[in-house]
């Protein structure tokens, strides 16, 4: 049987971001708006090329 060989590709990311994320009961224009939940994610370029 022949072993298989694994790749890995290694990214640099100089300028990472936070992609945040917000959730609303129930948005209203012009009205205030309460947000229910946040999420936080890390993004930007690099990291969305490394996460694929």
């Amino acid at each position: 049987m022949k072993d298989k060989l694994e790749t890995s590709i290694i990214t640099v990311t100089l300028n990472p971001a936070i992609d945040s994320t917000l959730y609303f009961e129930d948005f209203q224009v012009g009205q205030v708006n309460r947000v229910r939940r946040e999420i936080a994610d890390p993004g930007g370029k690099g990291v969305n090329v490394a996460k694929v």
